[in-house]
Order: C-alpha cells, then structure tokens, then sequence
C-alpha cells in the first residue's frame, strides 16, 4: 500500500463539478485602483461571527488585483431573468467587453464599490484575508452591509454548462 493516492483524472473532477448547481454572483469593486468586476459561482457563506463570506477567483483575473488593491467589494447575487449581466461579466458579450458595468444599473454602497439595483441581494463586503491555492485565490469578505433582498425572486443557477431555475420538488 503507497502513501499517496493515485491523482485523479482531470476531466473526470471537470465532468464531476459541473453537474453541481451553484448560484451566479457578481462580483464588483471600484476605489483609488479602478472599478473592475467578474462572474463568479463560487460564492458560499463563511461564518457568522464576523459576518462573512468567501469566494474563489482565477490568479489571472484582471479582477482580482483590483479587487484586491481597493479593499472592497460587493457580491451582488443574480436573479433568474440576470443571466444577461452574468454573461457580460464572464465576457461572454463582445459588445460589452470594454464596459460590462453598461450591462445593468448599478447604485453605490457605502464603500464605493457598485450595487447592481435589482439584485437578489447584494453583500458589501470588506476584503478580510485572501490566500492562493492552485490556480486560485480563495477570497474573504467581512459583510459590512446587506441591500436589498428581493423576496418574489428566484435565484439565478448555473449547472451543466447552462443557467437554470429552482422548482418545486
């Protein structure tokens, strides 16, 4: 018997993940290094004491310097009818590549950074630590505010390669 455990197959964990629902977010920030943002669907609490959440961002992210040179940012959760802002954050619409911020309407939190007005909810966070792990950066945010909770709306999903919507079991 060997100490270490055969590697596993990589498209065999790709397959694997991708079968898994996630909620869509994203993620924004502006401040003295710019304004910059991305989708991500890696977006999970983290505790509750401080209030916090956390999130994964690829090391070659244009986002991710800035995010983390500003100090701030907000994740604002999508809705169902928001996949439109997703794609235009994942660069997936050429005609926004140069300005994804003119996918949506945005207010401001009290940190500066944009609020996305018909979010799910959005959470005004604090970055709080940040740690590289493989090609990623693991992300913590203090949640220094919570904006508007949409209570009629249903969450925007992302599984199989395609977004999707809850229903009823």
């Amino acid at each position: 018997m060997s100490g270490a455990p055969a590697p596993i197959d990589p498209a065999l964990f790709r397959e694997a993940m991708r079968r898994m629902a996630s909620g869509v977010a994203v993620i924004v920030t502006d401040g003295p290094a710019g304004r910059a943002g991305l989708t991500v669907s890696s977006l999970a609490s983290l505790c509750m004491e401080p209030p916090s959440l956390i999130l994964c961002i690829h090391e070659k992210s244009a986002a991710l310097a800035t995010i983390e040179a500003n100090g701030v940012f907000v994740a604002n959760v999508l809705a169902h009818h928001q996949s439109r802002v997703a794609d235009a954050f994942a660069g997936q619409i050429p005609e926004l590549r140069e300005d994804r911020f003119a996918a949506a309407r945005w207010d401001v939190a009290a940190s500066g950074a944009p609020v996305l007005a018909d979010a799910l909810m959005s959470f005004d966070c604090r970055l709080a630590a940040h740690h590289a792990y493989g090609t990623h950066r693991i992300v913590v945010g203090e949640v220094t505010a919570v904006h508007g909770i949409e209570a009629e709306a249903e969450p925007l999903l992302y599984a199989n390669r395609a977004y999707r919507r809850l229903s009823a079991a």
